[in-house]
């Protein structure tokens, strides 16, 4: 049986009759009576009745025309998986992602993506979460891969792994507290840093609203010794003794190592951590393309979150 005699059969039961088939599936009376014909020859069983009320299915035509739906619906399947597995084959993909994140991020999952899925093409742009919105939301990206902040009522999420924060400081420095290294710091510990000097970056980035939080928890209106907007310049300072800090921990071997710092893990009951996620409009379809990066993302950030 060809696909073709199936939906013909299904067609006929929709209509309860030959004329009424015949019209939508554009083709002649005669020629779908000989495709009933044929199937019902071909298992020697009739598939309808004809009655007053129009061709109602027999036993066998219940049984046939359920059997039939089946089959159709596993070839729609069929054609739908062959068409994502072309879009994979062919396909494109455009995202945004901050510098620094992208920095961090993109060796390790695009090289082993391009290996696995060659013919995709992946372009993505660079920018703060701000401007990335605007531009995802316009319909230039398809997707944004970004630090959780205030949310967007436009925009679905969904949570890629946790960074938890930690202390940093000058090596020389930790020898003076002796910090445990066999749990993490909880407020009790961190309290003793109120006479420290402390490097933060700019007000408005997310980094900053994390440690923030971490200070007003534990009470400490910090002596802010200076404030950059890297990161990196941040630790690099902490490194050369100048005071202490808190980073990501994803962001501790960024750039540079952790050479002349002791870093520390901070309790969790400090809620010490960003969100790492992927937006994308909310309502609006991802292509095969994109789902399937998602999906590749976060198979390889499971290791973080172990």
């Amino acid at each position: 049986m060809t696909q073709n005699e199936l939906l013909y059969i299904l067609t006929i039961a929709e209509h309860r009759s030959i004329t009424g088939a015949a019209q939508e599936l554009f083709i002649s009376q005669p020629s779908l009576s000989e495709s009933l014909n044929k199937v019902e020859q071909k298992f020697g069983k009739t598939i309808f009745d004809r009655t007053q009320d129009g061709l109602v299915p027999t036993a066998f035509g219940l049984h046939y025309l359920d059997t039939a739906k089946k089959i159709l619906d596993r070839c729609k399947r069929l054609e739908a998986d062959l068409d994502e597995y072309r879009q994979l084959r062919r396909g494109k993909l455009t995202f945004g992602i901050p510098m620094n994140l992208g920095t961090y991020l993109l060796p390790r999952v695009l090289p082993a993506f391009q290996e696995l899925y060659p013919d995709i093409s992946v372009q993505f742009k660079e920018n703060n979460s701000t401007e990335l919105d605007k531009l995802m939301l316009s319909g230039k990206l398809d997707f944004s891969v970004m630090h959780y902040e205030t949310p967007n009522k436009a925009i679905h999420y969904e949570l890629l792994a946790e960074d938890d924060f930690y202390l940093v400081m000058p090596l020389a420095l930790s020898r003076k507290y002796n910090f445990p290294d066999y749990r993490p710091l909880n407020i009790y510990d961190l309290k003793v840093l109120e006479k420290e000097s402390f490097l933060m970056v700019a007000s408005r980035q997310k980094l900053r609203q994390v440690a923030d939080s971490i200070l007003e928890q534990l009470s400490i209106r910090p002596d802010i010794r200076c404030t950059t907007k890297s990161m990196e310049t941040a630790k690099r300072l902490a490194a050369a003794g100048m005071g202490v800090t808190f980073l990501p921990h994803s962001y501790l071997n960024l750039f540079s190592g952790v050479d002349n710092l002791a870093c520390y893990p901070l309790e969790p009951a400090l809620q010490a951590s960003w969100k790492l996620v992927i937006g994308y409009p909310d309502g609006r379809l991802l292509s095969r393309c994109s789902k399937e990066f998602i999906r590749f993302l976060k198979q390889k950030m499971q290791p973080d979150k172990a």
